[in-house]
């Protein structure tokens, strides 16, 4: 299915560089959500923490897991370069712009959330 993500990306606080889009959330903070498009689903990714960060919580997954049973829209796992992530996959039949700027900006605030939880701080 054609559906252009960057057009559906026009929002204030959306900034687009490549694949990525930069979430401004306010206060300073911000977030950066990568997109990969596919057929008939958009992929959307962001970092929580590194893998140095994640090796130092004794329970990351498990607190991955905790916070996938209470979120909407976003889950959170450990891949395999050992980084906390959260990702979401949009449908694309009938997506139009403010479903697909709030999967992003939902994305993107409980990732940044997850991730002051877990550091303190705004980690590029």
């Amino acid at each position: 299915m054609q559906l252009d993500w960057k057009f559906l990306s026009r929002a204030t606080g959306f900034k687009i560089n490549g694949d990525e889009i930069c979430v401004s959330l306010g206060t300073g903070r911000k977030q950066v959500v990568q997109v990969a498009d596919a057929e008939d689903t958009i992929h959307l990714l962001s970092f929580v923490a590194r893998a140095a960060i994640v090796a130092q919580i004794e329970d990351a997954a498990i607190q991955a897991w905790q916070r996938n049973r209470a979120v909407a829209l976003v889950s959170f796992r450990v891949d395999q370069k050992g980084r906390l992530l959260g990702e979401s996959r949009v449908p694309k039949n009938g997506l139009n712009e403010s479903e697909f700027q709030l999967y992003v900006r939902t994305l993107a605030v409980e990732c940044d959330r997850f991730e002051h939880q877990l550091t303190g701080r705004d980690v590029e």
